[in-house]
């Protein structure tokens, strides 16, 4: 793993403690469907990969295949996505600035991630063509 993958991890973790660590991870009232809905979809985005071939560092494993079945057929990243529908859920709900200003660190964080995995996964394309 480099150096750069391994700060997102390490932030991308960060983050999620300070969501769990601060006012609580599950929201009440109404507003919990859309933490379920965004766990759910992350859920289904993992079985969708299959248990195992999923990588939480940036870079793509030996032998993965690129993925268009289940939610992948409509979203680029559900595990992503579920995420940060679950955490935005929560920062609706308990408003300030330092979480907002950590969500929005989440979502570069996986805008980055997702840029290294597309650019290692485009050069194991174009060296097995």
């Amino acid at each position: 793993m480099s150096n750069r993958s391994l700060t997102l991890v390490v932030f991308q973790f960060s983050c999620f403690a300070f969501f769990i660590f601060t006012n609580g991870l599950i929201v009440g009232n109404y507003w919990v469907i859309f933490q379920i809905i965004g766990f759910i979809l992350s859920v289904w985005g993992v079985l969708a990969m299959k248990l195992g071939n999923f990588n939480v560092q940036p870079e793509v494993k030996i032998n993965a295949q690129f993925k268009s079945v289940g939610p992948y057929k409509y979203i680029r990243n559900p595990m992503y996505a579920g995420l940060i529908l679950f955490f935005a859920t929560s920062v609706i709900l308990n408003y300030s600035y330092l979480r907002l200003s950590v969500l929005i660190l989440l979502i570069i964080v996986f805008f980055g991630k997702d840029k290294i995995r597309r650019a290692i996964f485009i050069r194991k394309v174009w060296r097995n063509l």
